[in-house]
């Protein structure tokens, strides 16, 4: 909690990164994700993404949106450079990740 209250963008980016790599071996892939995406919808139901369908098939294209934009070299994993340098460039990401000490 005090990363996402106090840390700086970096610190939350990077937290953020640990939770998608469920396995730690500092590669996000497309399971990872899935699996994150899943239970946050899962977890969060329609308030979540309310175009997101039971089938899961919202969740796919998600995760298939991310990955175009996040994995830079098209290897199938995104790795922690891979995942900052999108997130540093997405002013949707970063305006979100800063308003997280508004939150707390």
């Amino acid at each position: 909690m005090s990363i996402l209250s106090r840390g700086s963008l970096e610190e939350k980016l990077r937290w953020t990164f640990s939770l998608y790599d469920i396995n730690g071996d500092g590669c996000i892939t497309r399971e990872e994700m899935t699996d994150i995406v899943t239970a946050v919808y899962e977890l969060m139901g329609k308030f979540a993404d309310p175009n997101l369908n039971q089938n899961h098939e919202g969740v796919r294209q998600r995760v298939d949106r991310m990955f175009q934009k996040m994995d830079g070299n098209k290897d199938g994993v995104v790795t922690l450079s891979e995942f900052l340098e999108a997130c540093n460039a997405d002013p949707q990401i970063t305006g979100g990740i800063t308003n997280l000490e508004t939150c707390f």
